[in-house]
C-alpha cells in the first residue's frame, strides 16, 4: 500500500503554529483539531451576537432621536433646525429637557440633563432663525 503523501498547510496559517503542529502525536493533534472547531462555532456566534447589539443599538438611537425631535416640535423647534443623528451620537438622553439660554441678547434651544451631580447640555438650534 502506497504511503499517503504528506499535507500541506494552508498559507493563511503561520509558521509557528504549522511548524508546532508538525510536532504533535496524533491524539493531540485531534485535541487541536476539536478545540479549533468550538472556537469557530464560538466565534461564528459571537459576531452574530454583535451583530444582533448594533442592530439593537441602531434601533435604540433612532427611538431617542424621534423622541428628541418630538419633544423639540412640541416647543417648535423644527426638525431640520438640528442635526438630531449628531445630537444622539453625542450622548444626549431621551430624557433631557429642552431649555433656553440667553447669550450675548441672543436665545438659543438647548436640551439639558443630570448625569449624577453634573448637569450637562448640547445645543440644538436658535430660538428665532435667521
Amino acid at each position: 500500500m502506497p504511503k499517503p503523501p504528506k499535507p500541506q498547510p494552508s498559507d493563511l496559517l503561520p509558521k509557528y503554529i504549522v511548524e508546532g503542529l508538525q510536532k504533535q502525536d496524533s491524539e493531540t493533534l485531534r485535541a487541536v483539531a476539536d478545540y479549533a472547531q468550538e472556537l469557530r462555532v464560538y466565534r461564528a456566534a459571537q459576531a452574530e451576537t454583535d451583530r444582533e447589539t448594533a442592530v439593537g443599538t441602531h434601533h435604540s438611537e433612532q427611538a431617542t432621536a424621534n423622541e428628541l425631535v418630538a419633544r423639540a416640535q412640541s416647543k417648535g423647534i423644527s426638525d431640520d433646525s438640528a442635526d438630531w443623528n449628531a445630537i444622539v451620537e453625542k450622548g444626549v438622553p431621551a430624557k433631557a429637557s429642552i431649555v433656553t439660554k440667553t447669550i450675548s441678547d441672543n436665545q438659543y434651544y438647548y436640551f439639558q440633563w443630570r448625569e449624577g451631580d453634573r448637569i450637562k447640555s448640547e445645543y440644538i438650534a436658535p430660538v428665532s432663525p435667521q
